[in-house]
């Protein structure tokens, strides 16, 4: 075959694979939704974890992503953030939740709540372009 029948024949495979390739109905960064699972039946209330004023432990396990990590929180009407400076994107603290990712688990212990309100936290956790908020309401202490 002569070079510019050769050159040819590869500028028409080569645009022929381009357009076979490319689906320009399909959004950029078009992730499935994360699933999530609760190890331990977990009560909640219009999509919100409750927790007991007492405090708990609670641990998830990502059904479609192998290893999510923490995006950020809202505590109380504060934003947190995990410590990105040491380069920690898996655990986050304050003074009544800590949440760690370790693989495709995300485990959240909440301290006691001693006072007489109420705490609310959105945690969102990420796996690169897709996000999941988990909603938490732990109860105040009445006694």
């Amino acid at each position: 075959m002569k070079p510019m029948k050769i050159l040819r024949l590869a500028f028409v495979m080569l645009a022929a694979f381009c357009f076979a390739s490319c689906n320009l109905d399909d959004p950029d960064g078009k992730w499935d939704p994360m699933k999530w699972k609760a190890d331990v039946p977990v009560q909640t209330t219009d999509g919100v974890y409750t927790i007991r004023a007492v405090g708990e432990e609670l641990t998830f396990s990502c059904r479609n992503y192998s290893s999510p990590w923490i995006a950020s929180a809202v505590s109380n009407g504060e934003y947190c953030y995990p410590p990105r400076e040491a380069n920690d994107f898996n655990t986050i603290t304050t003074d009544w939740f800590r949440a760690e990712t370790s693989g495709n688990k995300l485990n959240v212990v909440f301290e006691a709540n001693e006072t007489t309100n109420e705490r609310r936290l959105e945690l969102t956790v990420t796996a690169g372009d897709i996000f999941y908020t988990f909603k938490f309401k732990q109860f105040a202490n009445n006694h």
